[in-house]
């Protein structure tokens, strides 16, 4: 794989950083907040009332964080911000867009842990530091950059532990766990998953030592897991819940699909799985543009199109060269995918949501034209070698 001698990653996370806050600001005079993502006004309304609440200026809990209809960790945050600077909604997202930046530099790590190349790290860097949706996600008043964020936190820190042992690396593992549930419950599993199984193979020589560190993270799973207990379909594979999960996210929504798809049981979720796989990877489609939004996101679904091959390629070479250090990543990128390929029922929030799993993909990318370019490079020494005289030839 080719070197960057050249490479700032401090440089290009600046860049990351101002770039989001520029789009952040400007997004924030010029437009509503319900064009990308009308959940920012309930994000906004809430924390308000919130902090207002914390402050003592009004007597009445937001009902909103007493209806148990999902993790409230996001109004927190903001409600926190709000309390100590005052209700401005421009300054959540001008921390989201330093989350996103920061969010550049744990791809490049990721990717240069699995891959052992500067050449992908600093690709998949690039990738995410300029990627449209990756940029937008980051500027809005939304949860979503820091679900992005601690997934990839997830992986690293899994990937630390399983390279040598840290106990900072445990803590910051155990609490990127914690605040997951707290962001984006229904996405435990997809992620603690995979890391188990990761450390349990990886590295066979330290077998025991892994064995050891992934007790410990099975039982803060396990621990997490037993909290969440009102959500059944986290401690259990339950089709039948998912079948009512994927409906609901049809009711009402002008891009939905499939709304009567039936996932109730494995063989039909199995058959339902590659329309899915096809929305939740593909979507909007080029012939399905019916507004502003999805226009907008052509330019970045056509890049993503014409990456796909190399995503495969990249993919390939690391179950062929190196299973091992890019097991995590790959089982991560299927769990996530084929979860929300079976969930999703609205091509718009699918869209939304893949931007968790963009990261991988961008690093399978850069490997695979990382790839390519080397094979062209060793195509283009051989044709100049054989073009050459040889020696003693007139």
């Amino acid at each position: 794989m080719s070197e960057e001698p050249r490479f700032s990653l401090q440089a290009l996370v600046t860049r990351a950083i101002l770039l989001r806050m520029a789009v952040a600001i400007a997004l924030h005079v010029t437009v509503a907040p319900e064009l990308f993502a009308p959940d920012q006004q309930t994000y906004h309304s809430v924390a308000a009332s919130l902090a207002s609440y914390w402050e003592g200026l009004t007597i009445v809990f937001p009902p909103r964080l007493t209806q148990q209809s999902g993790p409230v960790g996001y109004f927190y945050l903001v409600a926190g911000i709000y309390a100590v600077f005052g209700p401005f909604a421009l300054l959540p997202k001008l921390l989201n867009s330093v989350v996103g930046g920061l969010n550049v530099g744990l791809i490049h790590d990721i990717a240069l842990r699995t891959t052992d190349s500067p050449g992908v790290a600093a690709r998949a860097a690039r990738y995410a530091a300029y990627f449209p949706s990756l940029v937008l996600w980051s500027a809005l008043n939304i949860r979503d950059v820091w679900i992005i964020g601690l997934v990839l936190l997830i992986c690293r820190e899994a990937l630390l532990l399983q390279e040598r042992m840290s106990y900072a690396a445990l803590l910051r593992l155990a609490a990127a766990i914690l605040l997951v549930t707290k962001f984006r419950d229904y996405i435990f599993l997809a992620v603690t998953a995979p890391m188990l199984v990761s450390f349990v193979i990886r590295k066979r020589q330290h077998l025991i030592r892994n064995l050891v560190v992934g007790m410990l993270l099975a039982s803060v799973v396990i621990y997490l897991d037993q909290r969440l207990g009102s959500q059944r379909h986290l401690r259990t594979l339950d089709f039948e819940e998912l079948q009512y999960l994927r409906r609901w996210n049809t009711v009402g929504a002008a891009s939905s699909f499939g709304q009567d798809v039936d996932i109730s049981t494995p063989s039909k979720a199995l058959a339902f799985l590659p329309i899915g796989l096809a929305y939740f990877l593909l979507a909007p489609f080029p012939w399905s543009i019916s507004g502003v939004r999805q226009a907008l996101a052509m330019p970045e679904m056509l890049f993503f199109y014409s990456l796909l091959p190399a995503i495969f390629h990249g993919a390939r070479w690391l179950v062929r060269e190196r299973l091992t250090q890019g097991l995590l990543l790959l089982l991560l990128a299927a769990g996530l995918t084929f979860g929300y390929a079976l969930g999703e029922g609205n091509a718009g929030t699918a869209y939304r949501h893949r931007a968790q799993v963009l990261g991988f993909y961008l690093i399978l990318g850069a490997a695979g034209v990382e790839l390519r370019q080397r094979a062209r490079g060793r195509a283009a020494d051989a044709a100049l070698a054989a073009s050459r005289p040889s020696v003693g030839m007139a």
